[in-house]
C-alpha cells in the first residue's frame, strides 16, 4: 500500500540513502553530485533532515509502498521569509515511475504548503529533462520563465 508521510526527528540514514539513490539513478536531473553528496558527513545528513522533519520552513516528504522507501520531495521557504517555498529532490525510483506516487508526492507538499501559508512554490528543471517537465506541466505548473543564464534550468510556478 502506497503511502507518504513527512520525514521525522531522528531519520537522517532513510533521507540520506533515497537522496544518494537518486543522486546515483537520475544525475542529469540534479545539481548536486552524487560524489559530493557521498563525502558529507553523518551530522550534516542529521542535521539536514531534522531541519525538515519540524517547523514551518521546510518539510521533506517520503513515500513508501508498505516499508520500502520508494520516493522523495522537499519544499522550503525563500530564505528572505516570504510565502514562496522552493521544490527540491523529486524523485521517483524507476520502478514506480508513471504510477501515482510523484502526484501523491505533490499533493503531500501542497497541502503543507497551504497549511503553514505558502502562496507559490517554484521548481526549477535542467534543461532537457522532458519527463520531469511534462509531468510538472500535468500537476498545474507554469513555466515562469528561463534560469539558464544563472546555469539553473526552466523555472516553473504553481499557486498554492
Amino acid at each position: 500500500m502506497l503511502a507518504v508521510r513527512r520525514l521525522r526527528v531522528g531519520e537522517g540514514h532513510l533521507f540520506r540513502q533515497l537522496r544518494l539513490a537518486s543522486l546515483r539513478e537520475a544525475p542529469y536531473a540534479f545539481s548536486t553530485s552524487y560524489a559530493s553528496a557521498l563525502a558529507r558527513s553523518p551530522e550534516s545528513w542529521d542535521e539536514q533532515a531534522d531541519s525538515t522533519a519540524q517547523g514551518t520552513d521546510r518539510a521533506t516528504f517520503i513515500a513508501f509502498v508498505d516499508e520500502l522507501p520508494i520516493g522523495i520531495a522537499a519544499l522550503y521557504r525563500h530564505p528572505d521569509g516570504s510565502e514562496v517555498g522552493e521544490l527540491l529532490q523529486v524523485w521517483v525510483t524507476p520502478e514506480y515511475r508513471h504510477t501515482e506516487v510523484a502526484v501523491h508526492l505533490m499533493d503531500a507538499v501542497f497541502q503543507w504548503a497551504g497549511d503553514h501559508g505558502f502562496r507559490s512554490v517554484h521548481a526549477t528543471i535542467t534543461e532537457g529533462n522532458a519527463r520531469a517537465l511534462a509531468f510538472y506541466r500535468k500537476y498545474g505548473f507554469e513555466v515562469a520563465g528561463d534560469a539558464s543564464s544563472q546555469g539553473e534550468g526552466i523555472l516553473l510556478r504553481k499557486q498554492v
